[in-house]
């Protein structure tokens, strides 16, 4: 039997928001065929800085950028790489060398296109994204679902997380603290202010106080977190208890 919500019950808030929360959907997209004319009239007309480029049956084939079109714009021209070095040299440079080259003489996106192309899964969350762009200096990567494209997300989507409301972060570092951290919040103030959370109130322990300062960090949007929060017991104080073996004075039977 299936467990339904209850009415009653306000809907969590999203302390980490993932791919499936901010992707751009539905995507434009162009299949391999597709002329470098049509590609600049799609990223022009929809204002669009990279096309994914998939099958008749909808797979993500590659991606083509404002980047990858720049190339036709070159002078002079990308020179290829001689066959012979490229097959005798296969360094980085002669490998991103002969791309260019490619990239300057293609007339479609299937030779337009980069590829494999870095793709996330619905799931991925905020800071997974944000590592992916920085590592592969890219500016948009397609979210997929068994290998079809449904939905892209950039990086002015990744930065709309510090347009959260101060009153929808509050609320969801409140509801955080509740339900991950199990902290009495009726004895705890959460406020925001341009994206500065403030941690005010009285906890229990002194390890509780600092869990939830880090735990209020996570949230995306978060700018910085001001950790006021006082404790009634110092835990760091408190000697861990050592085991001790059978036979020995206290210890149990």
């Amino acid at each position: 039997m299936s467990a339904t919500a209850d009415p009653s019950r306000p809907a969590r808030r999203l302390m980490q928001l993932r791919a499936r929360d901010i992707m751009t959907t539905p995507v434009i997209t162009a299949p391999p065929e597709a002329t470098v004319r049509q590609l600049v009239e799609l990223m022009t007309t929809h204002r669009i800085s990279g096309i994914p480029i998939v099958s008749a049956a909808g797979e993500l084939l590659g991606i083509v950028t404002e980047g990858d079109l720049l190339y036709k714009e070159l002078t002079p021209r990308p020179e290829e790489p001689p066959e012979l070095v490229q097959r005798l040299l296969p360094f980085p440079g002669i490998a991103a060398a002969a791309d260019r080259a490619r990239k300057a003489e293609a007339v479609v996106a299937r030779d337009l296109m980069t590829t494999p192309v870095v793709t996330v899964g619905e799931d991925a969350t905020l800071h997974e994204i944000a590592n992916l762009m920085t590592r592969h200096g890219i500016n948009r990567v397609p979210v997929v679902r068994d290998g079809r494209v449904v939905g892209i997300v950039s990086r002015n989507d990744v930065l709309k997380a510090f347009a959260r409301s101060d009153e929808e972060l509050a609320l969801a570092i409140r509801d955080a603290l509740l339900h991950d951290l199990w902290i009495d919040v009726s004895r705890v103030q959460v406020t925001a202010h341009h994206g500065v959370v403030t941690l005010e109130g009285r906890v229990e322990r002194w390890s509780e106080r600092e869990l939830a300062g880090k735990w209020a960090a996570l949230a995306d949007g978060v700018v910085r977190v001001e950790n006021r929060l006082t404790y009634e017991l110092d835990d760091r104080k408190i000697p861990p208890e050592t085991p001790r073996l059978p036979g020995e004075r206290g210890a149990k039977p």
